[in-house]
């Protein structure tokens, strides 16, 4: 039975729903996961397919269901925010109810890492399953979740997955019941890729790429090692004494930090954990409201200080983009960019990390070129799309930009330093954009 909510209850999801929708606006700037799940949701929202029209590497419920809600209200990237802030909403009702007392103080951490993307609905997700566990509801609503969690990122679903089966491994309908349902969204998913000759690409991108992606982006920062261990000991050593089936799924839960250990992933994991321990302790409600009270004044305060200081472009001068904060050196590099690339009629490869976000504010199609990262290019990708690429301007008057900093510095772990390598070697030095680091290469 559904909990009818009070008037006092609805003002505080109405403010949370206001703070983070602002936080995300004014106090963060954009950064490339939140361009790239635009993109992802505006290009199908404008009619291309994932993994046929342009790569991705999860699976796509999150950008579907955006595109969907685009083609109601408009494909902004307000629209995005706006889902999102929902979803956050609605993962601060969990969190109030799995730790009435503390809540505050976990969804004050998880602000930070509250930008539009898929990982968050996962998160969502997990919340409704460990509150349809611990009231030991209908097996169908939990098969039904999980598929979902998988169909928005494929590793998260087989993670929660595994501890449904095993805490139940003894009890052979209920497992059952828990795959059927399962395995619906993932039935309607591939007849939808299917339909759309997709299905051998999705394939191509989200599984045989998957040890590329895994050994080529590795990183360990030691830091959020120690977190993520601590997480994953806690865990283990609660489930051990209380036999709670929350712990087990947190402990799997923790897998999303892999290969990547590095602040998001494993805040994203830490924080249903750090919840759940606050939760023990004898802590004061009243006293942490007040503080977050606080705590957010402080930071809408600082923030909007700091753009003013700092002259950030906010609202900046580009349409698709106009409400997101932007550093004024990013905003002019783009629309230099933006001005040159409408002054040519090559085939255009744009290796740099905004290239979603000029092609969108160009209203250019984006496409696979146009995400480039260690993993992302599927089964042996680097070296086809070399390929692709030299046969393409054999025949063609091709021109490249590539910001030097973003690709061949050694930190640069993410980017696919090999296809740019190839390029600077194999084309000819044109020129630059804006300053020395976006470098113009040519086949002529």
């Amino acid at each position: 039975m559904i909990k009818k909510i009070n008037k006092y209850q609805l003002l505080e999801l109405i403010c949370i729903f206001i703070i983070t929708l602002f936080f995300n606006l004014v106090c963060v700037s954009m950064n490339q996961d939140e361009i790239w799940n635009y993109g992802f949701a505006y290009n199908i929202a404008n009619g291309l397919i994932p993994y046929k029209d342009f790569n991705m590497v999860v699976t796509p419920f999150f950008p579907i269901l955006s595109a969907i809600i685009m083609k109601i209200i408009g494909d902004s990237i307000l629209t995005l925010h706006l889902i999102n802030s929902v979803i956050c909403t609605l993962i601060f009702k969990y969190m109030k109810k799995s730790y009435p007392k503390c809540y505050y103080i976990p969804y004050s951490i998880f602000l930070f890492y509250s930008l539009p993307n898929y990982n968050l609905l996962c998160l969502l997700f997990l919340y409704i399953l460990l509150d349809l566990e611990k009231n030991n509801r209908n097996d169908y609503l939990i098969g039904l979740i999980i598929g979902m969690t998988f169909i928005t990122k494929q590793n998260v679903g087989v993670y929660l997955l595994i501890p449904s089966i095993l805490l139940n491994i003894k009890n052979t309908k209920k497992v059952i019941k828990r795959l059927i349902v399962f395995s619906i969204p993932i039935i309607l998913l591939l007849a939808y890729l299917i339909l759309n000759n997709a299905l051998y690409n999705f394939i191509d991108y989200c599984f045989l790429g998957m040890k590329e992606f895994a050994s080529k982006n590795l990183d360990i920062n030691y830091v959020y090692l120690t977190f993520l261990l601590t997480g994953i000991a806690y865990s283990i050593i609660a489930f051990i004494k209380t036999k709670e089936r929350k712990y087990l799924y947190l402990i799997f839960y923790n897998l999303i930090a892999f290969p990547i250990i590095e602040d998001y992933h494993v805040m994203l994991a830490f924080i249903p954990i750090f919840g759940f321990f606050l939760s023990n302790l004898n802590l004061n409600k009243k006293i942490i409201s007040y503080t977050f009270i606080a705590f957010i004044t402080i930071v809408f305060a600082f923030n909007i200080y700091n753009i003013y200081i700092n002259k950030y472009n906010y609202p900046n001068e580009t349409d698709t983009y106009k409400y997101r904060k932007l550093y004024p050196a990013d905003a002019n590099s783009i629309a230099q960019v933006s001005k040159y690339t409408q002054s040519i009629d090559d085939k255009l490869y744009l290796i740099i990390s905004t290239a979603y976000l000029i092609r969108l504010e160009n209203k250019m199609p984006t496409n696979k070129y146009d995400l480039l990262n260690n993993g992302n290019l599927g089964l042996n990708g680097e070296t086809k799309l070399i390929n692709e690429i030299d046969n393409t301007c054999k025949e063609k008057k091709c021109t490249f930009i590539i910001d030097i900093t973003d690709t061949i510095k050694p930190e640069a772990t993410q980017f696919n330093q090999a296809i740019v390598k190839h390029i600077i070697e194999n084309y000819n030095e044109y020129g630059n954009i804006y300053d020395y680091e976006l470098k113009i290469y040519k086949n002529y």
